[in-house]
């Protein structure tokens, strides 16, 4: 699976969880999702502060859960992920900087893209759904869009 593929797929499954929740994002003002995925609670506008519950949060265990990681990690890396999953739930995956020779490639060339598409992905549906949130994705968002 290619990088593209993956984002693919991610921003996929954000559409339909989006599509799930935007009625209720329309009655309750926040953008709170609950789906089938790691702590089954998840903030899409938390981009800033702790993993928990938050938008990269959301994406980590959609990657985990729909088996992408296992597209790109290594058998070592692919038992840190488990580690971080059971151990630190309220975290996030990523390669050791020291230890794996593949740090940049997985870090730079797979999970920065990918989490920053899925996000982006999220800012452009809900701005597209007519919430003004343009101001809290700014750093998500082409200069070109309106």
């Amino acid at each position: 699976m290619k990088t593209n593929n993956a984002i693919q797929k991610v921003n996929i499954i954000l559409n339909l969880i989006i599509d799930e929740h935007v009625a209720k994002f329309k009655r309750s003002k926040e953008f709170k999702v609950t789906p089938n995925y790691g702590c089954k609670k998840f903030y899409l506008d938390k981009i800033d502060g702790s993993y928990d519950n938050s938008i990269y949060s959301l994406i980590h265990y959609i990657m985990y859960q729909e088996g992408i990681y296992n597209n790109f990690l290594n058998d070592y890396q692919l038992k840190e992920l488990e580690m971080v999953i059971e151990e630190y739930p309220t975290s996030i995956y990523g390669p050791n900087e020291e230890e794996d020779e593949n740090y940049e490639e997985i870090q730079y060339d797979f999970l920065d893209k990918v989490y920053s598409e899925g996000i982006s992905c999220v800012a452009n549906r809900l701005l597209k759904e007519g919430f003004a949130v343009r101001e809290h994705f700014m750093d998500y968002l082409d200069d070109n869009e309106e």
